[in-house]
């Protein structure tokens, strides 16, 4: 009797083992599913690029009182006022851009940019 007391003593004690391991397990398989899946989002986000192709004009105008056209190769693309800066998606290329004054200030004078595409060009004028 005791001998099969001291089994199912010895018995149990390897089951406990066994149902441990397997609950390590399945923990440790959940913990690798979720650091793929995170690793898997991060790669996502990293290949969506925001480029389309097109560079990107940033004109700012300085100015305290004067409000000033856009003009790029004598196109106007809208006003900017006092203090206030507008961003313009061009293809790549080379452009005359100028900042004229509208209000009794001077604006700026004319000159080149060369638009590169998925880059950022910035420019101010404080005009007079």
């Amino acid at each position: 009797m005791v001998a099969f007391r001291q089994l199912v003593k010895n018995s149990s004690i390897n089951l406990k083992d066994v149902a441990m391991k397997k609950i390590n397990f399945a923990l440790l398989m959940a913990a690798i599913f979720i650091a793929a899946l995170s690793i898997n989002l991060s790669c996502d986000k990293l290949d969506a690029s925001p480029c389309t192709g097109k560079g990107t004009l940033t004109l700012t105008n300085k100015s305290l009182t004067t409000v000033q056209r856009i003009m790029i190769n004598g196109v106007n693309y809208g006003s900017l006022d006092p203090g206030n800066k507008k961003s313009i998606e061009l293809t790549p290329g080379t452009y005359d851009w100028q900042l004229v004054g509208l209000s009794g200030g001077t604006g700026c004078s004319a000159a080149k940019v060369n638009i590169v595409a998925c880059e950022d060009q910035g420019y101010s004028c404080s005009g007079k």
